[in-house]
């Protein structure tokens, strides 16, 4: 929606979007526009006339204070001066046309004149203009052009710095910054150098950055010292030294996540250091551990194993690395969980009814799980978002300095969609995100697709291509795992064998295709190493 230009300023009100108590501009016409959050409404919202939408009946509200419009031509009785109690020269003032009277200064724009009254600081327009304030006063091209956020801090910058290269305002303070660059662009891309000296406030800063993205490298953000908000804050201190010196000294634009080998060059010459241990050392070996902010990927058909797996390496993350962990499985139940991590820690199997222990062994190994606080789980059951998944992960980290998370299964946070790949490839660049920025390890696993021929569970090979959502997986992931067995072979030691492959390896790249076996004893329900058998799928 277009700004209405040609009105009349009438007085600040509050905003009732953003909560500001004085930024909200009310026009003579009714329309309002917010210089904190510059949110544009054609009726008044302030607080008693929110319903009001006949701008008739804004008029007779404000009538009585309305203010008498200003002609286009020279003011009478209105003169160039210096404006001494800003330390703004006559001369400058002349340069840039500004006119004065005992209540108003009057600030020339190409098409328009703005009116500020000096008591209130409130402001008035007349006409209508797009140009940036100073703008028609100098040609384009040139080597530097410095923007400020209102007219008097572009008179002081220009002064400041020895008024040798121009300097222009922005129309409408910071919350309009990059709209008003925006309608300008042109004229000012012609330039070789861009320096924002905006105020050293958040609106000011934001305006920055919102102004830079826009210009790219040519930019360079002015830094004022602790003391001082302005142009005007340096001249009226006598600082001149200082601003030329930080003007000359504006930081290059850099967007946020560029860096310079001098930037990393701490980490760079810390040597390797190898992450945490798996509970197979034949994984460990292969993988040189797990490390914060990767992404580990497991596929398996139903049933050849794959929580058993997530099961046996929690309990070794809590036991022997003293780890807290984060437990998300969407397909088992808490207790049945924390069971079989209990179990896993003893070597007993403590969700079968009829397994060889006891009722004091069993009640002896709750106690010590819970006297841990090392366990912490999401109780749900069935498809869940993922934006309440990561809610959860988030949690897990900031409330318990969780760093081990586990996730069963990745497939039912897309369930609900209608493209399951699309989502599955948000979710998974989401993950790995929020385990850099968390500094997390995050284990999931994801369900495959039907292969063709031999099926998973009955000890197919598993690729990468079969994960549901593969794409995503592959491009996200750390490392990419695949368990296959044989659930129905005849002999008893290959129908309790999982081959453990590594399908992906991004740290190293020499474990993929990388195997080795796991034994699952039917008695404690542990999985030990084992070697292959003669017969194991290529």
């Amino acid at each position: 929606m277009t700004l209405k230009t040609d009105s009349i300023f009438i007085k600040h009100i509050q905003c009732l979007k953003c909560k500001s108590s004085d930024a909200n501009c009310l026009y003579d016409d009714g329309h309002t526009w917010c210089q904190s959050c510059s949110t544009y409404r054609a009726t008044c919202d302030v607080e008693g006339f929110e319903d009001i939408e006949d701008v008739k009946d804004i008029k007779d509200i404000v009538k009585t204070v309305k203010k008498p419009k200003e002609s286009l031509n020279t003011p009478t009785g209105a003169t160039i001066s210096a404006i001494p109690e800003r330390k703004i020269q006559k001369a400058t003032c002349e340069k840039f046309g500004v006119l004065q009277d005992a209540e108003k200064h009057y600030y020339v724009y190409d098409g328009g004149v703005k009116t500020r009254y000096v008591a209130s600081k409130d402001f008035s327009w007349v006409g209508k203009s797009d140009k940036l304030f100073g703008q028609g006063l100098f040609p384009s091209g040139g080597k530097y052009i410095t923007i400020t956020e209102g007219e008097l801090d572009a008179l002081a910058a220009f002064q400041l710095t020895g008024s040798q290269y121009p300097c222009v305002s922005l129309r409408n303070g910071a919350g309009a910054a990059l709209k008003d660059c925006k309608a300008q662009f042109d004229w000012l891309d012609s330039f070789e150098t861009i320096v924002l000296c905006f105020d050293a406030d958040k609106p000011g800063v934001q305006a920055s950055l919102d102004v830079a993205e826009l210009f790219g490298a040519k930019v360079k953000i002015m830094k004022h010292s602790s003391d001082m908000k302005d142009a005007c804050d340096y001249l009226i201190a006598d600082k001149l030294k200082e601003f030329v010196s930080r003007w000359w000294n504006a930081e290059a634009y850099r967007p946020e996540g560029i860096v310079t080998v001098s930037d990393i060059k701490e980490r760079m010459l810390a040597p390797p250091i190898a992450g945490v241990d798996w509970c197979f050392p034949s994984l460990t070996k292969l993988t040189y551990g797990r490390r914060k902010g990767e992404l580990y990927g497991f596929g398996a058909g139903v049933g050849v194993g794959k929580t058993d797996v997530f099961t046996q390496q929690i309990a070794y993350d809590i036991d022997v690395l003293n780890e807290k962990v984060g437990v998300i499985y969407l397909e088992q139940n808490v207790v049945e969980t924390a069971q079989r991590i209990a179990g896993k820690l003893d070597k007993r199997l403590y969700h079968i009814p009829d397994a060889k222990w006891t009722r004091q062994q069993y009640e002896e190994s709750v106690e010590r799980l819970d006297e841990r606080k090392q366990l912490y789980m999401m109780e749900h059951f069935g498809a869940m978002s993922w934006t309440a998944v990561k809610s959860i992960i988030r949690y897990f980290a900031k409330a318990y300095d969780i760093k081990m998370i586990y996730l069963d299964h990745l497939t039912a946070l897309a369930a609900n969609e209608q493209d399951e790949r699309r989502a599955l490839d948000g979710i998974m660049a989401d993950m790995a995100s929020l385990a850099q920025e968390d500094g997390l390890i995050i284990h999931f696993v994801s369900h495959l697709t039907t292969p063709e021929g031999r099926a998973h569970e009955e000890g197919g090979r598993v690729l990468e291509k079969h994960f549901t959502g593969s794409r995503a997986i592959a491009r996200w992931s750390h490392y990419m795992f695949g368990l296959e067995r044989d659930k129905q072979a005849p002999d008893p030691v290959i129908r309790q064998t999982t081959t453990f492959r590594v399908l992906k390896d991004r740290f190293a790249g020499s474990a993929t295709g990388e195997k080795f076996g796991i034994h699952y004893e039917r008695q404690t329900g542990y999985l030990n190493e084992c070697l292959l058998p003669e017969n194991e799928p290529l």
